[in-house]
C-alpha cells in the first residue's frame, strides 16, 4: 500500500485532459470543414473500438476536427489578404492605385511621388484597423468557444475525462450534463431518464426559449434504465448518415448496431451544437458532425449585404463623374498636343531643355498628368466620411431612451451600420401579426363544448392572467363524468408538446471525478485521495478494487447523482445504492464542517429563495457527496405547484399550447407529468390519471393539425386538434348537419370576429386492427432514410385523420400591444402603404386590422378572391384590401390588374399565408411594385421575409430571437417603429443626402479651378495650388465640418416629425438626392470654381505675384467659399458647429505658415519662405477673399431666400 500523500490545492484548469500529440489544427478543419466537399455518406465507428493514437485515426483523417474559426485573416496573412479584399471589394479602391502608380511614372508625376501616396494610404489604412480590430474579437469569441468543456470517453482510462471542445473528435463518446452547451451534432444514445429523453433549449439555433424533447433511437432505450449496467465502451454500432448540410430540421442517417439491428436517426434523436440541455442531470451520444460540419455552423452565413437606394444612385453619379474625367482627360491631352505643336521651337519657351518631346508624346503624357490632377473629381474621402457618419448616426440611434422598452428591459439594437438613410425612404411596411401587433401573450378566454360557450374577460389590474369562469368551474364540477366534457379536456392535456418542469438535476461528474488515485471536486480545484480512503470509497458501494481504479463516473459507483427540492424547496440529495459505510472526507477543510449531515441540520435547512441556491449548491453537494449515505434522503420527483410559484412549472413550444393548459389548470384539470411514452394528468376528481401514448403525429404546415393515439379500455383512441379549416373538413358527413356542431361552429365564428384565435377539438375510435396495419405502416416509413420521408408520413397521418367527431373548440386572446393603432395611423398619415401578413383565417385577420386601426375608416374595404375581383380593384384607389390566399397567388403570379389594384390601395391585409408565402410576397412588393420595403416579424418564420427586404426590422419576442438576431434593426415593441422611420429614418436621409451632395460638389470645385489654370499655362498640367495641400485638403481640411453636419443637422426637430407624419414624404419620394440635384450641385461647383480662380487671376494681373502666392489666394477662397456652401445648407446651428468651422480656417492659415517654415529647396523648389505673411499683408487678399464668398454664393443664397419665401418651412426639391 502506498503512503499516504499530503493534501494540497491544485488549478482546476491543469486536471483537464489534454490527449497526446494532439496537433494545433486539423487541416482538414480548415479546407474540407469550411468547403464542405464530402460527396458521398459518412461512415462512422466509434473511436474506442480502434487501438490507434487518437490523431490517426479515420475518422480525424477523414473528417473536420470540433475547433472552429470565424475569423478571416491569420497573423500571417492579415496584411496583404485585407488589402486585396478591400480592392477586390470596392472598385474606387483600385481606381486610386492606380493614381498612385501613375504618379510615380517619372513622365506622369504631377505631385511629389510620396505627395500621391497619401490618400490612398490614408484609406486603406483606416479600413484595414478597423478590420483588424473586428478580426481580432471574433478571434477571442471563438477562444472562448472553444476552450469550453465537456467528459469525452478515454479508451484507455476506461473512464469520462473533461477537455476542451477543441480536442473533440467525430467518433467521439461524450458525456454532457444538465445546463451544459452541445458541443457538436451528437446521436444521443442514453439519458439519466429511464425514459431515453431528455429536454433541450433551442435559443441559439432557432430563437426559440421554449424547451423541446428529444429521445435515444428505439433499439438503445435499455442503456438509459437504472438497472443497465452500459458502458460506452459497450457501444459498436456503425453510423452511417449523410454529408453535412444546413438544415436543423432534417438528418438521414442510420445506426447499424449488428446484421439486421439498424435505426433510423430522426430529428428527435438528434442533439445539435449550440442547445443546451435542460431539466435532464446528463445524456451521453456518438458524435457525427464536429467543427464547421456541424449545421449551426453550416448556418452562420452572413445575412445578405444590402445597400440603400441613396448609395445605390451614388455610384451611379459617381460613374458620371468618372465620364467627365475622362471627356476633361481627353480634353487637356490634346489641348495640349495643340500647344506644343503650335509652339515647336524651345527658343520661344524659356527654360525648357532641347529634348521637347512632339505633339503625340505630350498628348500621352498628358493623359497621365490630368488623371492625377483630376482623380479628385471621383471623391477618395467620401467612402470614409460616409461610414464614419452612418456609425455615428448609429450610436445615437442606438442611445434613443425613446426607443427603450423598460418592461422587457429592451433598448434597439442596430445590427446593421450600412443602412440607416434607408429608414427615410420606405414605401411600403410588410407586417407579421402574432407577436408583432400582438403581445403574443396568449390567454384563455373561451371554450364551447357540448352546444354550450363558455368566456371570460380580462382582468383590469391583471390583464395578462386567465380568470376562472364561474359557469365552467360549476359544470365541471357538477358533471365530471360527461364523456363530450372528459374528452375535451383530455384532448386538451394530452395533444401538445407541452414539457412539465421537473425538480432541477445536478449531474455529479460534473461536479467531481476521479482521475489517477485524484478526486477532483468542483470547477475550480481537486484534492489528493489516499488509497486507503479510495478502497473505502469503493467499499462504501459494495464494490472492490480493480485494474481501472481510477473510475471517473460516479454514477458507476453509486455515489449520489441528483440534486433536488422537496415540497418546501428543501435541498435533497436522490441516491441510487444506498449503503451504511461512509464517504471519506477529501480534506481538511471538508471534514472541519460544522454541522453533521442529518436532515433536521442547518444544511438542510429551506432555501428562503431560490437565488440562495446558486450560491449553496457547490457547497451542499461536496458535503453530500462525504456524509453517510445512510442520512441521505431519496425523494420522489414533484412538481412544483401553482402555488409555490417558484419555477414556472411548463415549458412549450407553442403559446397556445401553453395558454391553454395553465388556462384550464384554472378548472383543477392539471398535466403532471409527459414522458415518451405516457402522459399522467390530474382531474376535478382529485385523481391521477395515466395515459399510455401509442404514437404521436406531430404537427406539420401540410396538414395544420396534430395527434396522439392513446390506449383506452375501448381500444386505441385517437385526439386531433388544429385549425378550423384543417378539422372541420374531417368530421364524419353526420357532423355536418348535426345541429350542436352548427351551433358550435356558430360559437367558433363568433370566437374570430372577437379577434381570438380559435382551434378545433376532434377524436374517434380506432378498430385494434385498423391501428395495427397503420402502426406498421406509419413505423415501416419513419425507418425510411430517403428526402421524402416527411412528405409520406404526413401522407400517411392524412389517411388515419378522418370521420372525426368535434369535441369542442377554444378561444385564445393575443391582444394588441400597447400603441399599435397609433403606430398604424402614424405610418398612414406619412404615406407609407402597411401590409399585415397573418395565417388567421379570414374574421380573425380582419377583426384584428379593424381594432388595430390597419384599415383606413373613411375607405372601402374591397375583398380579392380572383382576377374578377383584381380588374374591379384596380379601376378605384385607395381601397383597404383583403387578399385571399388564391389572390396571393396570383399576386406573386404578377396578374397586371392586381398589380395595379394593390399599388392604388391604401392598406393591405393578406390571411392564411404560410411563412413562404411572405418571403415570396416581399420579392413581389420589390420587383412588380418597385417599393421600398421594409419588414417587421418577431418568430423564426419571419426570418426570411426579413432578409428578403430592403430593411428588416425583429422583435425580441416571445417566439424568441432568431428575427432579432437575423434583422437589420431589433426593437422591443412595435410603437418604436414610428419614431424609428419618422425621426431616425428622416434625419439619416436628410443629412447623407445632403453629405453626398456636398462632396459632389466640393470635388468638382477643387477640380476645376485645375481645369481653368490650364488656359493659362499651355495645357501644361500643372497643378495652381500647393501639391500637399490639393492632396490632403480634401480628407482633412474638408471633411470634419460635413462629418458634424451629417450627424447633428435637423431640418425639423423631432416633435414636428412625430406630430407631422406627412413630413415623411421628403425621404419617401426621395426629393432631395435626384439626379436634377446632382447636376445643380456640380455646376454649381464648377461655376464657383470659375468666380474663385478669375477673381485671383484677375487680382494678380500684371503684378509680380509668384504661383505660390496665387495658389495661397486660391486656397484661401476655396476653404472660405466650400465652407460658406456648407453653411447655408445647415439648418441646426449650435456652438460646436461654429467653433468647427471656425477652427478649420484658422488651421488653414496655420497650415501654410507651418509649411512655408519647414518645407526646404531639397523639397521643393523655390520655397515660399513668409509667403503668407506677404500676401496677408497686401490690401488685395483680403479685398479678393471678400468679393469671391459673395459672388461665388450669391446664386445659391438668393435661390434659397426665394424658396423660403415661396414655401416656407421646404427644403429644395
Amino acid at each position: 500500500m502506498t503512503t499516504p500523500r499530503p493534501t494540497h490545492l491544485h488549478r482546476r484548469s491543469s486536471s483537464k485532459w489534454v490527449p497526446p500529440s494532439a496537433p494545433l489544427h486539423n487541416p482538414i478543419s480548415i479546407f474540407k470543414g469550411r468547403s464542405n466537399r464530402e460527396t458521398g455518406s459518412r461512415v462512422i465507428r466509434p473511436n474506442h473500438l480502434f487501438e490507434s493514437p487518437r490523431y490517426e485515426l479515420t475518422n480525424y483523417r477523414d473528417f473536420t476536427d470540433n475547433q472552429i474559426s470565424t475569423t478571416k485573416y491569420s497573423i500571417w496573412n492579415f496584411i496583404p489578404l485585407n488589402i486585396w479584399h478591400q480592392i477586390s471589394t470596392k472598385y474606387a479602391n483600385l481606381y486610386f492605385i492606380f493614381i498612385a502608380v501613375l504618379n510615380w511614372v517619372p513622365f506622369f508625376d504631377a505631385y511629389t511621388r510620396y505627395v500621391g501616396l497619401i490618400p490612398i494610404c490614408f484609406v486603406l489604412g483606416t479600413t484595414l484597423i478597423k478590420d483588424g480590430i473586428e478580426d481580432y474579437r471574433r478571434w477571442k469569441f471563438d477562444n472562448q468557444i472553444n476552450k469550453k468543456t465537456c467528459h469525452v470517453w478515454d479508451r484507455d482510462r476506461c473512464a469520462f475525462r473533461k477537455t476542451e471542445w477543441r480536442y473533440i473528435l467525430v467518433g467521439d463518446f461524450v458525456h454532457i450534463s444538465n445546463d451544459q452547451d452541445v458541443p457538436a451534432d451528437i446521436i444521443m444514445l442514453r439519458s439519466s431518464n429511464e425514459s431515453g429523453t431528455c429536454y433541450i433549449e433551442t435559443c441559439n439555433l432557432d430563437g426559440e426559449t421554449s424547451l423541446k424533447q428529444r429521445m435515444v433511437p428505439a433499439k438503445v432505450v435499455g442503456y438509459s434504465k437504472k438497472d443497465s449496467t452500459f458502458k460506452p465502451s459497450d457501444f459498436t454500432g456503425v453510423v452511417t448518415c449523410e454529408k453535412p448540410d444546413k438544415s436543423i430540421y432534417t438528418i438521414r442517417a442510420k445506426v447499424e448496431y449488428e446484421p439486421g439491428q439498424t435505426d433510423v436517426i430522426i430529428k428527435d434523436n438528434m442533439l445539435l451544437r449550440g442547445s443546451r440541455i435542460k431539466n435532464t442531470t446528463f445524456v451521453e451520444g456518438i458524435v457525427v458532425y464536429a467543427g464547421h460540419d456541424t449545421k449551426v455552423m453550416l448556418n452562420n452565413g452572413r445575412a445578405p449585404h444590402k445597400t440603400s437606394g441613396i448609395e445605390k444612385l451614388t455610384n451611379k453619379f459617381i460613374i458620371a463623374c468618372f465620364v467627365m474625367l475622362l471627356i476633361m482627360v481627353i480634353y487637356g491631352a490634346s489641348a495640349s498636343a495643340v500647344w506644343v505643336g503650335d509652339h515647336p521651337t524651345n527658343e520661344q519657351i524659356p527654360f525648357i531643355l532641347s529634348n521637347t518631346p512632339t505633339p503625340f508624346i505630350e498628348g500621352f503624357i498628358g493623359i497621365g498628368a490630368f488623371f492625377i490632377n483630376y482623380q479628385l473629381l471621383v471623391p477618395i474621402s467620401l467612402y470614409i466620411t460616409v461610414e464614419i457618419i452612418k456609425a455615428l448616426q448609429i450610436y445615437f440611434i442606438s442611445n434613443d431612451i425613446q426607443l427603450y422598452d423598460s418592461k422587457s428591459d429592451r433598448a434597439i439594437d442596430c445590427r446593421s451600420l450600412s443602412i440607416p438613410e434607408e429608414l427615410g425612404t420606405v414605401t411600403h411596411v410588410l407586417s407579421d401579426k402574432t407577436g408583432t401587433l400582438t403581445e403574443n401573450m396568449m390567454i384563455f378566454r373561451n371554450c364551447a363544448f357540448d352546444e354550450t360557450d363558455y368566456g371570460t374577460q380580462g382582468s383590469k389590474s391583471n390583464p395578462d392572467q386567465p380568470v376562472k369562469c364561474e359557469e365552467l368551474y360549476q359544470r365541471i364540477n357538477n358533471s365530471m363524468h360527461n364523456p363530450v366534457q372528459k374528452h375535451f379536456f383530455a384532448n386538451i392535456l394530452l395533444n401538445n408538446s407541452v414539457v412539465v418542469n421537473t425538480i432541477p438535476h445536478t449531474d455529479l461528474l460534473e461536479l467531481g471525478n476521479f482521475e489517477g488515485g485524484v478526486y477532483n471536486i468542483g470547477n475550480s480545484c481537486f484534492y489528493d485521495v489516499t488509497e486507503e480512503k479510495y478502497k473505502a470509497m469503493l467499499a462504501a458501494v459494495g464494490k472492490e478494487p480493480t485494474e481501472s481504479d481510477d473510475v471517473s463516473r460516479p454514477d458507476m459507483l453509486g455515489l449520489p447523482t441528483t440534486i433536488t427540492f422537496d415540497d418546501r424547496l428543501t435541498v435533497i440529495v436522490e441516491e441510487d445504492t444506498p449503503s451504511e459505510s461512509p464517504i471519506p472526507e477529501a480534506s481538511p477543510s471538508l471534514r472541519d464542517s460544522p454541522e453533521t449531515a442529518t436532515p433536521t441540520s442547518p444544511i438542510y435547512r429551506p432555501l428562503s429563495s431560490l437565488s440562495s441556491f446558486s450560491r449553496k449548491l457547490s457547497t451542499v453537494v461536496r458535503r453530500s457527496i462525504l456524509r453517510p449515505i445512510s442520512n441521505i434522503i431519496p425523494v420522489r420527483k414533484r412538481l412544483i405547484s401553482f402555488k409555490q410559484q417558484a419555477l414556472n412549472p411548463y415549458e412549450a413550444e407553442s403559446p397556445d399550447e401553453l395558454a391553454l393548459i395553465e388556462g384550464i389548470a384554472l378548472y383543477n384539470y392539471v398535466l403532471l407529468e409527459r414522458a415518451a411514452t405516457s402522459v399522467t394528468i390530474s382531474t376535478p376528481e382529485k385523481a391521477e390519471k395515466r395515459y399510455e401514448l401509442l404514437l404521436t403525429l406531430p404537427f406539420d404546415a401540410t396538414r395544420k393539425r396534430m395527434s396522439v393515439i392513446v390506449n383506452s379500455p375501448k381500444g386505441p383512441l385517437l385526439y386531433c386538434k388544429g385549425a378550423d379549416s384543417a378539422v372541420m373538413s374531417r368530421l364524419t358527413s353526420e357532423s355536418l348537419t348535426d345541429p350542436k356542431i352548427q351551433t358550435i361552429k356558430s360559437h367558433l365564428d363568433d370566437y374570430a370576429k372577437k379577434g381570438l384565435r380559435t382551434l378545433c377539438f376532434a377524436m374517434k375510435y380506432i378498430p385494434q386492427e385498423e391501428f395495427d396495419d397503420f402502426l406498421h405502416s406509419y413505423k415501416f416509413l419513419m425507418e425510411d432514410s430517403s428526402t421524402e420521408r416527411e412528405k409520406m408520413l404526413s401522407e400517411k397521418a392524412d389517411e388515419l385523420e378522418k370521420n372525426l367527431k368535434l369535441s369542442g373548440v377554444t378561444g385564445i386572446e393575443d391582444r394588441l400591444q400597447d400603441g399599435v393603432p397609433d403606430t398604424l395611423c402614424a405610418l398612414r398619415e406619412a404615406g407609407i402603404q402597411v401590409w399585415v401578413l397573418t395565417g388567421d383565417k379570414l374574421e380573425t385577420a380582419q377583426n384584428i386590422a379593424t381594432s388595430s386601426g390597419l384599415f383606413h375608416p373613411q375607405r372601402p374595404l374591397k375583398v380579392i378572391e380572383n382576377e374578377a375581383d383584381a380588374e374591379e380593384a384596380s379601376e378605384s384607389a385607395g381601397l383597404n384590401i383583403i387578399m385571399s390566399p388564391a389572390a396571393i397567388r396570383l399576386a406573386q403570379e404578377g396578374n397586371s390588374h392586381l398589380i395595379e389594384a394593390l399599388r392604388k390601395a391604401k392598406t393591405v391585409l393578406c390571411y392564411r399565408m404560410t411563412p413562404s408565402e411572405k418571403a415570396t410576397m416581399v420579392n413581389t412588393v420589390k420587383k412588380k411594385i418597385k417599393g421600398n420595403v421594409l419588414a417587421i416579424g418577431d418568430g423564426a418564420n419571419d426570418v426570411p421575409m426579413i432578409q428578403a427586404a430592403h430593411v428588416g426590422i425583429g422583435i425580441a419576442g416571445k417566439e424568441g430571437l432568431q428575427a432579432a438576431m437575423a434583422c437589420d434593426f431589433a426593437i422591443a415593441r412595435f410603437k418604436f417603429l414610428s419614431r424609428l422611420l419618422l425621426v431616425h429614418g428622416h434625419w439619416s436621409y436628410y443629412r447623407l443626402a445632403n453629405t453626398f451632395l456636398y462632396f459632389l460638389y466640393k470635388n468638382a470645385n477643387a477640380v476645376f479651378i485645375i481645369f481653368y489654370y490650364q488656359f493659362f499655362c499651355g495645357a501644361s498640367g500643372t497643378n495652381i495650388v500647393d501639391p500637399i495641400w490639393g492632396v490632403i485638403y480634401p480628407i482633412i481640411f474638408t471633411s470634419a465640418q460635413p462629418v458634424v453636419v451629417g450627424v447633428l443637422d435637423q431640418d425639423f426637430d423631432d416633435k414636428t416629425l412625430m406630430s407631422k407624419p406627412e413630413k415623411y414624404v421628403i425621404g419617401r419620394e426621395n426629393q432631395l438626392y435626384r439626379w436634377k440635384h446632382f447636376f445643380i450641385d456640380v455646376v454649381d461647383g464648377i461655376y464657383q470654381a470659375a468666380v474663385i480662380y478669375y477673381v485671383t487671376h484677375l487680382t494678380l494681373f500684371a503684378s509680380d505675384a509668384s504661383l505660390w502666392e496665387m495658389g495661397f489666394y486660391i486656397a484661401t477662397s476655396s476653404i472660405l467659399v466650400n465652407s460658406g456652401h456648407l453653411a447655408l445648407q445647415v439648418r441646426y446651428w449650435h456652438w460646436k458647429l461654429v467653433a468647427l468651422f471656425c477652427f478649420f480656417i484658422f488651421f488653414q492659415f496655420g497650415y501654410f505658415f507651418t509649411e512655408c517654415l519647414t518645407v526646404g529647396a531639397n523639397m521643393i523648389p523655390d520655397p515660399p519662405v513668409w509667403m503668407p505673411i506677404h500676401a496677408m499683408k497686401d490690401s488685395r487678399f483680403w479685398y479678393s477673399q471678400v468679393i469671391t464668398v459673395i459672388v461665388a454664393l450669391c446664386p445659391r443664397f438668393t435661390s434659397m431666400c426665394l424658396l423660403n419665401s415661396l414655401k416656407p418651412g421646404q427644403k429644395k426639391n
